[in-house]
């Protein structure tokens, strides 16, 4: 219960304070509008309401707080990696920049909240290792953890122009023939981020 309670008051402060905004607008106009203003007025407000909620409910769900509600057991072992130190977000890797995979994402996100409050769930790291350990690399590419989301900080043109705290290029993955093995940077750099896992061998 306190968990949801927690995840309902983050998804509810934006739009509690953009009712109270538009109430006030909204009194001031019945008492002193004309009658088709009126209805321009509400029909704006209504449409600039909704794309403000809109907007707050994206920016509420892309943020590390909300996605550490449902998953407070990767919060330590993120922080202590150079991604947690040096200001990188959990959307920024599992969330695709494009229209069709971002709606997607989003609308995953909610049926795993969802899931989240109505089945039983790992509670601590150890317990969601040994649940997902067989099936680790399919939910990180699931999860849009593809090689092109690593190079748009880690590839030679650093789509990401604060990121260049990151100063590894790829020109050592040339030297070993990654692609010429057709190796992806998940092989090898899968325990990077979310804590030590068994070593599969990049061969394997």
């Amino acid at each position: 219960m306190k968990r949801l309670w927690k995840f309902l008051k983050l998804i509810l402060e934006a739009p509690v304070a953009v009712f109270n905004l538009a109430r006030v607008g909204v009194d001031a106009l019945v008492r002193y509008g004309k009658l088709y203003e009126k209805i321009g007025f509400l029909t704006l407000g209504a449409i600039v309401i909704l794309g403000v909620l809109l907007v707050a409910a994206i920016e509420a769900t892309s943020t590390n707080g909300f996605c550490l509600l449902c998953h407070p057991y990767f919060k330590e072992e993120f922080y202590s990696t150079p991604h947690g130190k040096n200001g990188v977000s959990c959307a920024d890797c599992h969330i695709p920049k494009d229209i069709a995979g971002f709606t997607q994402a989003k609308l995953g996100g909610l049926k795993e909240a969802w899931i989240y409050f109505t089945e039983p769930h790992p509670e601590t790291r150890q317990d969601w290792y040994e649940e997902y350990k067989t099936k680790w690399e399919e939910l990180a590419y699931e999860h849009n953890l593809k090689e092109e989301v690593c190079l748009e900080c880690h590839g030679d043109n650093r789509e990401v122009p604060y990121r260049e705290v990151f100063k590894y290029g790829v020109n050592i993955h040339e030297s070993l023939k990654v692609e010429e093995k057709g190796l992806s940077c998940f092989e090898c750099h899968y325990n990077f981020v979310h804590g030590v896992q068994e070593w599969r061998g990049a061969d394997e």
